[in-house]
Protein backbone atom coordinates (compact mmCIF):
# COMPACT_ATOMS: atom_id res chain seq x y z
CA UNK A 1 0.00 0.00 0.00
CA UNK A 2 2.83 2.36 0.85
CA UNK A 3 4.49 1.63 -2.51
CA UNK A 4 1.27 2.38 -4.37
CA UNK A 5 0.82 5.61 -2.43
CA UNK A 6 4.42 6.64 -3.12
CA UNK A 7 4.04 5.93 -6.85
CA UNK A 8 0.79 7.91 -6.91
CA UNK A 9 2.48 10.90 -5.29
CA UNK A 10 5.37 10.74 -7.79
CA UNK A 11 2.91 10.53 -10.70
CA UNK A 12 0.94 13.53 -9.43
CA UNK A 13 4.14 15.54 -8.94
CA UNK A 14 5.38 14.67 -12.45
CA UNK A 15 2.02 15.62 -13.96
CA UNK A 16 2.03 18.90 -12.04
CA UNK A 17 5.55 19.72 -13.23
CA UNK A 18 4.66 19.04 -16.87
CA UNK A 19 1.46 21.05 -16.63
CA UNK A 20 3.40 23.95 -15.12
CA UNK A 21 5.76 23.87 -18.08
CA UNK A 22 4.91 23.96 -21.75
CA UNK A 23 5.25 20.69 -23.66
CA UNK A 24 4.73 21.13 -27.38
CA UNK A 25 4.81 18.79 -30.35
CA UNK A 26 5.45 19.48 -34.00
CA UNK A 27 6.82 18.28 -37.31
CA UNK A 28 10.16 19.08 -38.88
CA UNK A 29 12.16 18.57 -42.06
CA UNK A 30 15.62 19.54 -43.25
CA UNK A 31 18.07 19.23 -46.13
CA UNK A 32 21.22 17.31 -45.20
CA UNK A 33 24.63 18.04 -46.72
CA UNK A 34 26.54 15.05 -45.41
CA UNK A 35 29.97 13.53 -45.88
CA UNK A 36 32.36 11.08 -44.23
CA UNK A 37 35.52 11.96 -42.34
CA UNK A 38 37.74 9.10 -43.56
CA UNK A 39 41.21 7.94 -42.53
CA UNK A 40 42.95 4.92 -44.02
CA UNK A 41 46.22 3.79 -42.44
CA UNK A 42 46.49 7.21 -40.78
CA UNK A 43 46.04 9.14 -44.05
CA UNK A 44 43.00 11.37 -44.57
CA UNK A 45 40.87 10.60 -47.62
CA UNK A 46 38.93 13.40 -49.31
CA UNK A 47 35.19 12.84 -49.63
CA UNK A 48 32.52 14.77 -51.49
CA UNK A 49 29.26 15.79 -49.88
CA UNK A 50 25.94 14.17 -50.67
CA UNK A 51 22.55 15.88 -50.50
CA UNK A 52 19.94 14.09 -48.40
CA UNK A 53 17.10 14.86 -46.04
CA UNK A 54 15.76 14.36 -42.54
CA UNK A 55 12.10 14.45 -41.53
CA UNK A 56 10.01 13.51 -38.54
CA UNK A 57 8.50 14.65 -35.26
CA UNK A 58 9.72 17.20 -32.72
CA UNK A 59 8.94 17.95 -29.06
CA UNK A 60 9.92 20.98 -26.97
CA UNK A 61 9.72 21.34 -23.19
CA UNK A 62 10.32 24.67 -21.46
CA UNK A 63 12.73 24.49 -18.51
CA UNK A 64 11.99 27.50 -16.26
CA UNK A 65 13.42 25.57 -13.31
CA UNK A 66 16.86 26.35 -14.85
CA UNK A 67 16.02 29.93 -15.80
CA UNK A 68 13.63 31.66 -18.19
CA UNK A 69 14.47 30.94 -21.81
CA UNK A 70 15.96 27.48 -21.34
CA UNK A 71 14.28 24.46 -22.90
CA UNK A 72 14.81 20.84 -23.90
CA UNK A 73 13.98 19.44 -27.32
CA UNK A 74 14.11 16.08 -29.03
CA UNK A 75 13.22 14.69 -32.44
CA UNK A 76 12.56 11.31 -34.01
CA UNK A 77 13.75 11.43 -37.60
CA UNK A 78 14.29 9.42 -40.75
CA UNK A 79 17.65 10.76 -41.95
CA UNK A 80 19.41 10.18 -45.27
CA UNK A 81 23.17 10.64 -45.05
CA UNK A 82 26.26 9.39 -46.87
CA UNK A 83 29.08 10.61 -49.10
CA UNK A 84 30.87 10.24 -52.41
CA UNK A 85 34.49 9.11 -52.57
CA UNK A 86 36.84 9.05 -55.56
CA UNK A 87 40.43 7.82 -55.31
CA UNK A 88 43.07 5.68 -57.00
CA UNK A 89 44.13 2.29 -55.61
CA UNK A 90 46.90 0.29 -57.33
CA UNK A 91 46.57 2.53 -60.42
CA UNK A 92 42.83 1.74 -60.70
CA UNK A 93 40.11 4.38 -60.39
CA UNK A 94 37.89 3.67 -57.39
CA UNK A 95 34.61 5.45 -56.62
CA UNK A 96 31.99 4.94 -53.95
CA UNK A 97 28.55 6.44 -53.50
CA UNK A 98 27.07 5.68 -50.08
CA UNK A 99 23.41 6.32 -49.18
CA UNK A 100 22.61 5.07 -45.66
CA UNK A 101 19.27 5.82 -43.99
CA UNK A 102 19.10 6.18 -40.21
CA UNK A 103 16.46 6.40 -37.52
CA UNK A 104 17.91 9.34 -35.62
CA UNK A 105 17.10 10.93 -32.25
CA UNK A 106 18.86 14.12 -31.07
CA UNK A 107 18.33 15.34 -27.50
CA UNK A 108 19.30 18.99 -26.99
CA UNK A 109 19.24 21.65 -24.33
CA UNK A 110 18.79 25.17 -25.66
CA UNK A 111 18.24 28.81 -24.87
CA UNK A 112 15.68 31.06 -26.55
CA UNK A 113 16.07 34.87 -26.50
CA UNK A 114 13.12 37.11 -27.50
CA UNK A 115 13.80 39.86 -30.03
CA UNK A 116 10.22 41.06 -30.37
CA UNK A 117 6.73 39.78 -29.61
CA UNK A 118 6.73 37.46 -32.64
CA UNK A 119 10.43 36.75 -33.11
CA UNK A 120 13.16 35.08 -31.05
CA UNK A 121 16.55 33.55 -31.72
CA UNK A 122 17.75 30.32 -30.18
CA UNK A 123 20.67 27.94 -29.95
CA UNK A 124 20.96 24.39 -28.68
CA UNK A 125 23.41 21.54 -28.34
CA UNK A 126 23.42 17.93 -27.25
CA UNK A 127 23.98 14.31 -28.26
CA UNK A 128 22.28 12.25 -30.91
CA UNK A 129 21.90 8.52 -31.39
CA UNK A 130 21.15 6.86 -34.71
CA UNK A 131 20.42 3.33 -35.90
CA UNK A 132 20.97 2.32 -39.51
CA UNK A 133 17.82 1.04 -41.19
CA UNK A 134 18.78 0.40 -44.80
CA UNK A 135 20.82 1.91 -47.60
CA UNK A 136 22.58 1.50 -50.91
CA UNK A 137 26.27 1.39 -51.81
CA UNK A 138 27.76 1.55 -55.26
CA UNK A 139 31.43 0.62 -55.71
CA UNK A 140 33.21 1.04 -59.01
CA UNK A 141 36.76 -0.33 -59.33
CA UNK A 142 38.45 -0.10 -62.72
CA UNK A 143 35.08 0.22 -64.44
CA UNK A 144 33.53 -2.80 -62.68
CA UNK A 145 30.60 -1.96 -60.39
CA UNK A 146 29.04 -3.74 -57.43
CA UNK A 147 26.23 -2.92 -54.97
CA UNK A 148 26.94 -4.44 -51.54
CA UNK A 149 24.66 -4.01 -48.54
CA UNK A 150 25.29 -0.78 -46.64
CA UNK A 151 24.99 -2.25 -43.14
CA UNK A 152 26.87 -5.52 -43.26
CA UNK A 153 29.96 -7.20 -41.83
CA UNK A 154 32.01 -5.75 -44.69
CA UNK A 155 30.75 -2.15 -44.72
CA UNK A 156 29.21 0.07 -42.04
CA UNK A 157 28.10 -0.45 -38.46
CA UNK A 158 24.45 0.26 -37.79
CA UNK A 159 24.87 2.27 -34.59
CA UNK A 160 26.07 5.88 -34.57
CA UNK A 161 26.47 8.41 -31.78
CA UNK A 162 27.63 12.00 -31.82
CA UNK A 163 27.17 15.62 -30.79
CA UNK A 164 25.21 18.36 -32.49
CA UNK A 165 24.85 22.14 -32.51
CA UNK A 166 21.87 24.12 -33.81
CA UNK A 167 20.89 27.78 -34.18
CA UNK A 168 17.73 29.33 -35.56
CA UNK A 169 14.84 31.74 -35.31
CA UNK A 170 11.33 31.14 -33.96
CA UNK A 171 8.54 33.18 -35.53
CA UNK A 172 4.88 33.75 -34.65
CA UNK A 173 4.98 31.05 -31.97
CA UNK A 174 4.61 28.16 -34.46
CA UNK A 175 7.48 28.39 -36.96
CA UNK A 176 11.17 27.45 -36.64
CA UNK A 177 13.91 28.00 -39.22
CA UNK A 178 17.29 26.57 -38.28
CA UNK A 179 20.70 25.30 -39.32
CA UNK A 180 22.95 22.85 -37.55
CA UNK A 181 25.90 20.51 -37.63
CA UNK A 182 26.40 16.96 -36.31
CA UNK A 183 29.75 15.35 -35.49
CA UNK A 184 29.71 11.56 -35.45
CA UNK A 185 31.98 10.28 -32.67
CA UNK A 186 31.85 6.57 -33.46
CA UNK A 187 34.02 4.88 -36.08
CA UNK A 188 31.36 3.28 -38.26
CA UNK A 189 33.85 1.31 -40.39
CA UNK A 190 33.05 -2.34 -39.80
CA UNK A 191 36.24 -4.36 -40.22
CA UNK A 192 39.69 -2.88 -40.71
CA UNK A 193 41.44 -1.48 -37.63
CA UNK A 194 43.33 0.89 -39.96
CA UNK A 195 40.19 2.48 -41.42
CA UNK A 196 38.15 5.16 -39.67
CA UNK A 197 34.85 6.56 -40.94
CA UNK A 198 32.86 9.18 -39.03
CA UNK A 199 29.62 10.85 -40.04
CA UNK A 200 29.58 14.61 -40.60
CA UNK A 201 26.38 16.45 -41.44
CA UNK A 202 25.38 20.07 -42.04
CA UNK A 203 21.67 20.76 -42.39
CA UNK A 204 19.14 23.54 -42.94
CA UNK A 205 15.53 23.01 -41.97
CA UNK A 206 12.14 24.17 -40.80
CA UNK A 207 9.69 23.05 -38.13
CA UNK A 208 6.07 23.73 -37.32
CA UNK A 209 4.96 23.47 -33.69
CA UNK A 210 1.31 22.77 -32.91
Amino acid sequence: MKKILSLSIVAVMATSMLSAQELRMGITGAMNVSRYAVESAGVSVDTDSRIGFKAGFRVELDAPFITDGFYFDSELLLSSRGAKIKTIVNEADVSLTSRPYYLEMPIHIGYRMPISQNLSVYGSFGPYIAVGLFGTERYTVGGVSSKPDTFSDENLKRFDFGLGLRAGVAMFDHYRIYLGYDWGLINIAQQSAEDKINNRNFYVGMAYMF
